[in-house]
């Protein structure tokens, strides 16, 4: 089981408010599977507490599921949703290292074009390591 530390704050007057007392929604994208025990998608609530922080405890992803988490009401403006990869983890996480994923296809969102990235220093390099 990993624990995740979820941190919120609000933009105020004095810099940044605790977003204290909000609600954060989390479900997993699938069913899925711990050791013999099917877990069904079903969700919990957790409150953020005066200090706008709350830390749940949850089994870690794998290829077959994420979890979305929903931070805020439906009326909130401000409000969220993000889908996160869990890993296995003996430490406390905090939810803003969690690696975004796509909802559907699982794979990490935001990453880019890595055939956009590629420079003519990479393709020398790759036409000098072939070479050798």
């Amino acid at each position: 089981m990993t624990q995740i530390k979820f941190d919120f704050g609000h933009p105020s007057a004095d810099g940044i408010a605790d977003l204290a007392g909000e609600k954060i929604h989390v479900v997993p994208t699938e069913r899925f599977r711990n050791g013999s025990r099917i877990v069904v998608r079903d969700s919990f609530e957790v409150r953020l507490d005066e200090h706008g922080t709350a830390t749940v405890t949850v089994p870690p992803t794998d290829s077959t599921f994420a979890y979305e988490v929903t931070v805020g009401e439906s009326e909130d403006t401000w409000r969220f949703v993000r889908c996160v990869q869990v890993p296995d983890s003996t430490s406390v996480l905090n939810f803003s290292d969690l690696v975004e994923v796509d909802s559907t296809a699982l794979t990490p969102v935001g990453t880019g074009n890595p055939l956009a990235d590629i420079d003519q220093s990479d393709v020398d390099w790759a036409i000098q390591f072939i070479n050798s």
